[in-house]
């Protein structure tokens, strides 16, 4: 029987983190790794193909505003690349396949990442300009993002997921300002 803290019909999803405070200060410290990550390769590797609209948000606006601004994004983004695409993917390839577990997990937060999530934000990405450094770039840091994120979600509850993406931005924002 599923507990009043787990979702997606017995695929392993919780809400609450699974391990209490063990879980957040996990999730706690991968998205400052993360966010840390995502502002050195954004001021080394991909520096040219830095999105424009991204260097004028730094420039108008205060770190704290941005800080502000991203968090309710993260929020926003769990809720629907999470815990609600994460896991009707999963949920739908459970009925069409015999996978589970992390067989099952995987392919669905593969696709909530590099499908869904590009998906849901095509205005942004049809703003970007082309090439193969600009696609790296995205791969290297949103998709690899959406990857953290769905692991803390399936291994640690979707509380775990939030406090790492909105950490992440509490260590990127004022590096991308320091830039």
């Amino acid at each position: 029987m599923i507990g009043p803290a787990e979702v997606g019909h017995g695929l392993g999803f919780a809400l609450r983190p699974r391990l209490g405070l063990g879980s957040l200060v996990l999730a706690l410290g991968a998205g400052l790794a993360f966010g840390l990550y995502m502002a050195l390769a954004d001021a080394t590797v991909f520096a040219g193909v830095v999105p424009e609209v991204q260097r004028q948000m730094v420039a108008q606006m205060a770190t704290t505003e941005r800080i502000a601004f991203f968090a309710r994004g993260a929020l926003v983004d769990e809720l629907l690349y999470r815990l609600i695409g994460l896991t009707a993917i999963a949920w739908s390839l459970a009925q069409v396949t015999p996978l589970r577990g992390g067989a099952l997990i995987w392919p669905a937060i593969l696709l909530a990442a590099f499908v869904l999530y590009p998906t849901g934000n095509w205005v942004y990405f049809r703003a970007l300009e082309p090439g193969t450094m600009t696609v790296l770039r995205e791969i290297a840091l949103h998709g690899a993002a959406g990857v953290l994120w769905g692991w803390l979600y399936w291994r640690h509850g979707w509380l775990s997921a939030v406090t790492g993406h909105v950490a992440a931005h509490l260590s990127l924002q004022p590096l991308l300002g320091a830039a």
